[in-house]
């Protein structure tokens, strides 16, 4: 099977222009700034898209599910998507492989390595829910084998940009709080003594301190 191709009519992801074979500088082609793009097409094995779609309700569904992956909080987002076809930007049905196949695409802050292992050690049930539907998949532990396995089924981003480059996903939604809580200290302060005030400003730092 030819390597997809991305164009404006395929819908399989809006920082993914062309799809090529993983013959590039590892690590430089997916980097802007702190964050990094990953991207991974795996071929699913019969019957596999049933359960992916099972475990795809249980992710958007039940809350309880997403509780480890709240801990990851250097990933950006995590996409996993069923394909049936291939556009090939031409009129027509396309491509349609063999298979299903299992697209992941993700944004991260931090090394290749250290976004695999965290996936590998902390979420190792859904890692095996969801891959363990395609072919080959080793699953996720002993690492090493699970790392083999991306590298040999991940496709480089011809382009990639990132809006906050010099920033890691935490520091932007601390940012965030620190903005909200000043916003409202400045209204709720702005007729104090300045004894009130005083207080009120220590009670300030107190409130955004973790994220200063």
């Amino acid at each position: 099977m030819r390597a997809p191709r991305r164009d404006g009519s395929s819908g399989l992801g809006e920082y993914v222009v062309n799809v090529t074979s993983m013959d590039y500088a590892p690590g430089v082609a997916n980097i802007e700034g702190k964050a990094t793009a990953i991207t991974v097409l795996t071929p699913v094995r019969r019957g596999g898209p049933i359960l992916l779609w099972i475990v795809f309700w249980a992710g958007r569904n039940l809350a309880f599910t997403l509780k480890k992956l709240e801990v990851l909080s250097f990933i950006h987002y995590a996409r996993w998507t069923l394909i049936k076809r291939f556009p090939d930007g031409d009129e027509g049905d396309g491509q349609r492989p063999n298979h299903t196949y299992l697209f992941f695409e993700s944004n991260f802050n931090g090394t290749w390595d250290q976004y695999i292992d965290a996936f590998s050690e902390v979420v190792a049930l859904r890692m095996k829910a969801i891959w363990g539907t395609s072919i080959g998949f080793p699953g996720p532990l002993p690492v090493e084998p699970f790392k083999r396995y991306i590298r040999s089924n991940e496709y480089v981003a011809n382009h990639y940009w990132s809006a906050y480059p010099g920033h890691t996903t935490t520091e932007i939604v601390s940012a965030g709080r620190v903005e909200a809580a000043l916003a409202e200290f400045r209204r709720t302060s702005a007729d104090l003594d300045p004894d009130a005030f005083s207080a009120a400003y220590a009670s300030f730092l107190t409130k955004v301190q973790r994220d200063l």
